[in-house]
């Protein structure tokens, strides 16, 4: 059987699937042509999508990687029509040049994507336009305009990026084969959506500072690349974001000489990318001798923070302490202390990795990258009260489910079982898993010797939990 007739059956599986299991696991939202697809809905079906691509693809969970996406995109939603919604941002490791916005502002980043980019203008453009199609909800427009059922739209678009992850390729012959033709038809954004989006993405750009064209300029290299057939079966993107030289040439005419010379890149961006790059190359050996071969001219702190990267990828971790020690002294950007630090635990100086993480914390105080690192490295050297007060400190102003987790660890290296299970609940219900969330706050009830006012808080927080699972399971109805 040809791979295209086992991804068409695949596709089918997925549409029936929808079809006939929406009532476990999708809202079943009746005829789309006789109500609109409304925001709850949306959200609904927003958490179903986010559930199932974690369950289904590899999610990139360094620290630095995720919070640099979180702060630019909450940088450029300030300055949206919708400053208020709420965003989820995530980066896939893959390496097609794709990103997407699912239902309900769940923005998906392709790997591939931040390395392709050359600048943060370039990146930062392409959250923009993503941000926008969000902001003019034209995804659930399209649900409620279409005659095909949301479900069955919504596997889709699921089976979309899912088989486009592992073979580019494949993903097109799914998309081109039969029932899915049509269906895709109705996914991909229209011409008139990608006009509006590339307007009010650079009206965002403009607003945050940050010079738009690279959104522009991205694309043109897209539109460029395109030609290349051994090009761009890795552009993802293109499938669903129709491009032409026209759309190009409107959106850099849409910018004006003053908002071109706004700042089109970052160290933070490119120290990013450099985090990317080695994170996802299976040999970082190449990387290293790819930097070394370098002119000393064409070295600078990027390709210093990325060799020492690489080194402590390739288990060199001596050389990495080498490299990133002589880089912090020129340079104080907190990321490179943290890589330092991941080097001295590599290499088992893990007084030192403690010091180093101490003396940024107190810099860099309620920063997540830093405060995580510093708690798991207090737990495993004993010192879990320490890292619990830290962890309870940051969640003032951070709820993260990462954060929860690292504090379920620190409670039950303190023996503090319930407290535990408490954390982990969080963590539960920030990934969208509330009836986990609700049996680890059942876990923590039937702990020995509870005293009241624990007891009290658990019981409260159970009944808040049944109530979102009640009020799930009413809308999937």
């Amino acid at each position: 059987m040809t791979l295209k007739h086992t991804l068409f059956r695949f596709t089918q599986a997925l549409l029936l699937c929808a079809t006939f299991t929406s009532n476990a696991e999708l809202p079943v939202l009746g005829d789309p042509t006789q109500q609109e697809f409304s925001p709850a809905d949306e959200a609904l079906m927003g958490k179903n999508f986010y559930l199932t691509l974690k369950a289904n693809l590899d999610f990139v969970n360094d620290l630095e990687i995720n919070s640099y996406i979180d702060t630019l995109g909450k940088r450029l939603i300030s300055h949206s029509d919708n400053p208020d919604k709420k965003f989820r941002f995530f980066v896939l490791n893959i390496n097609n040049i794709n990103a997407f916005a699912g239902p309900d502002a769940y923005l998906g980043f392709n790997t591939g994507l931040i390395i392709a980019a050359k600048n943060e203008s370039e990146f930062a453009g392409v959250m923009a336009h993503e941000i926008s199609h969000v902001t003019q909800r034209h995804l659930a427009r399209a649900m409620t305009d279409s005659s095909t059922n949301p479900a069955t739209m919504f596997a889709a678009i699921l089976a979309g990026i899912i088989v486009a992850s592992q073979n580019p390729e494949a993903g097109a012959a799914l998309i081109y084969g039969g029932q899915a033709v049509a269906i895709q038809s109705q996914i991909n954004f229209t011409r008139t959506n990608e006009h509006e989006a590339d307007r009010i993405g650079i009206n965002i750009l403009k607003g945050a500072g940050i010079n738009p064209m690279g959104m522009a300029g991205f694309f043109e290299t897209l539109l460029q690349n395109s030609e290349s057939h051994s090009f761009v079966s890795n552009i993802e993107y293109l499938r669903t974001h129709p491009l032409s030289t026209t759309r190009v040439a409107e959106a850099m005419n849409r910018i004006s000489s003053t908002d071109s010379e706004l700042p089109d890149d970052s160290l933070d961006f490119q120290l990013m990318r450099a985090r990317v790059i080695v994170k996802t190359n299976n040999s970082p050996e190449k990387i290293i001798k790819q930097i070394q071969k370098l002119d000393k001219s064409n070295q600078n702190i990027v390709t210093d923070y990325t060799l020492g990267l690489a080194y402590t990828a390739n288990n060199q971790s001596a050389r990495a302490i080498t490299v990133l020690s002589k880089l912090a002294k020129s340079n104080t950007h907190p990321w490179i202390n943290l890589a330092l630090s991941d080097a001295y635990l590599e290499q088992g100086q893990s007084n030192n990795a403690l010091n180093t993480l101490q003396q940024l914390n107190t810099i860099y105080p309620n920063y997540p990258p830093i405060s995580i690192r510093l708690a798991r490295t207090l737990i495993d050297n004993k010192q879990p009260v320490e890292a619990i007060n830290l962890l309870n400190q940051q969640l003032r102003t951070h709820k993260l489910a990462t954060i929860y987790s690292t504090l379920a660890k620190s409670y039950f290296a303190n023996n503090q079982t319930t407290l535990a299970l408490e954390a982990i609940s969080y963590e539960y219900e920030i990934e969208g898993h509330i009836k986990q969330a609700a049996q680890q706050i059942n876990n923590a009830l039937q702990q020995p010797k509870l005293n009241p006012i624990t007891a009290q808080r658990l019981e409260s927080r159970r009944k808040n939990l049944l109530s979102l699972i009640q009020k799930e399971a009413r809308s999937n109805r």
